[in-house]
């Protein structure tokens, strides 16, 4: 029995790479992988999906009070409108959003004509008729865009008027009309708000309705993606305060799934755990809420799981948690999500707000700097003889510095920031911490030749190769002396008294 399982175990595990590599997986391969879990794991084989449903039916739902509070999420919502169809259904809908205070139409022109301008007048006029209730305050502008720039203008109209979100409608590419796609690319990579790309592709939204779903509107029921990162965190805030919500779908996509069986099913487990928690607290918040785990490209999962949970709305942070770390305006993910799901996309602008903090690593830690040198001559640490400064940026490393001990002197190398976070400082920060924790020594260094003068800056100086001590010196000793041909050049620091 025993060499028959490890045999069927060595056929899963082929099986799975092939299957993994080719985007689909079969419910009973994933079962078997992880047998300990007591949820049904269902999926098909073309969409990579997991979701994750009791093998009996639950109870019916009944939420429990809220104690999120009730401020309007979005008090004041900007509308750029060309006053075609798509514009006046977006109106209808948006005005059955609860919370919303203002709506401010704007109709940008290209031109000063003055025919043009009153026959704007006269159908903006229409449309504030149309949008009219009660509860909610409606402004009408209608102005020359200057230079034409019809995206910097609505930025600029958003933030006269405290706009908490802006609207905007697509058919095909991102955007139609007058705003073009690189247009809609730049309101949401440069918005101080949220924004919500509307989409003509859901006749129950905006016009005729579906049967059984007379009752169904924008917020009804909305995909939920995240990666667990601040960015996402803040966008879950929002949502558990949106009102009117009737379900949620908890979605996270494994990106790159793990070949090893083990650390497969460790995957899944911990990504479960942390949408089981997110689920209990939509249940505080009075949202019922569903999980789903899915792999391979988190654009398209997302996109699929839209349409296959007929979603009326997809919600998303505006950075994934790279693009965070990296201050990215607009995550890749997030920005392809907008430009190509067939449902609304509701994007969650957060300010950036970065914890950085350097320290001393342990030798136990001294795996974190190996990670970051792979790039670096995929170099070692030695823990008899190195101490490492390392540069975090949240939680990740992204920058070290090692001051190394020889029999004759102190030599400073491994200054190594990833690619993706240069230009930001955290080279020097690394350096600052190294000088901070040896420099009451003599430190020596081989410096290529382009940061010589950063190195300066530290108080490095330049020196003859003859002033290294030698077993420092012998690192270059291939070179025979032509050091500036080797795109090096020796600096000493000498401590401060």
């Amino acid at each position: 029995m025993k060499s028959a399982s490890n045999c069927r175990i060595r056929l899963m595990t082929s099986k799975t790479q092939a299957l993994w590599r080719n985007g689909i997986m079969f419910n009973s391969i994933l079962a078997e992988m992880v047998p300990s879990l007591v949820w049904v794991l269902l999926a098909t084989e073309q969409n990579g999906k997991v979701n994750l449903s009791k093998e009996t039916s639950p109870e019916p739902y009944k939420p429990e009070k809220s104690d999120i509070s009730e401020h309007p999420l979005f008090e004041t919502v900007l509308l750029p409108t060309d006053f075609s169809d798509l514009s006046t259904a977006i109106i209808t809908s948006l005005i059955g959003i609860p919370g919303i205070r203002t709506l401010v139409l704007i109709h940008l022109l290209d031109t000063a004509d003055s025919s043009a301008r009153q026959q704007a007048d006269r159908q903006i006029a229409i449309q504030k008729e149309m949008a009219c209730r009660p509860d909610i305050c409606m402004k009408v502008c209608v102005d020359v865009a200057p230079d034409g720039n019809i995206p910097a203008a609505i930025l600029a109209a958003s933030g006269m008027n405290n706009a908490d979100l802006i609207v905007i409608g697509a058919r095909k590419g991102i955007l139609s009309g007058s705003l073009l796609g690189q247009g809609a690319t730049d309101i949401l990579t440069h918005s101080k708000c949220h924004v919500l790309i509307m989409r003509w592709d859901q006749p129950s939204l905006f016009g005729l309705k579906k049967t059984g779903e007379e009752s169904r509107t924008i917020i009804s029921k909305i995909i939920y993606p995240t990666d667990f990162s601040k960015p996402a965190h803040d966008a879950l805030a929002l949502l558990k305060r949106i009102r009117g919500v009737s379900e949620v779908v908890l979605l996270h996509v494994i990106r790159k799934p793990e070949t090893d069986l083990g650390a497969l099913e460790n995957t899944v487990r911990e990504v479960e755990e942390r949408l089981r928690r997110i689920q209990e607290e939509m249940k505080v918040a009075g949202i019922f809420a569903t999980i789903s785990i899915r792999y391979g490209n988190p654009c398209q999962q997302i996109c699929m799981a839209a349409v296959e949970e007929n979603a009326t709305m997809i919600l998303m942070s505006r950075y994934g948690r790279m693009d965070y770390l990296m201050q990215v305006p607009l995550g890749r993910t997030t920005s392809s999500v907008a430009k190509t799901a067939k449902k609304p996309v509701l994007v969650i602008f957060s300010e950036i707000h970065l914890v950085i903090h350097v320290r001393e690593l342990s030798t136990d830690e001294f795996f974190f700097a190996e990670k970051i040198w792979l790039d670096y001559h995929a170099t070692k640490s030695d823990p008899g003889r190195d101490r490492i400064f390392c540069v975090f940026v949240e939680e990740t490393p992204v920058s070290v510095s090692r001051c190394k001990r020889h029999p004759d002197g102190l030599e400073v190398d491994g200054v190594f920031t990833w690619e993706e976070f240069r230009g930001k400082g955290y080279g020097r920060k690394a350096m600052e911490a190294l000088i901070t924790g040896c420099g009451n020594e003599t430190l020596y260094m081989h410096a290529t030749l382009p940061l010589v003068r950063f190195y300066g800056s530290l108080g490095f100086v330049p020196i003859l190769e003859k002033e290294l001590p030698p077993t420092i010196r012998e690192r270059y000793a291939w070179a025979m002396g032509e050091l500036t041909g080797a795109n090096v050049c020796p600096m000493k620091r000498i401590p401060k008294r």
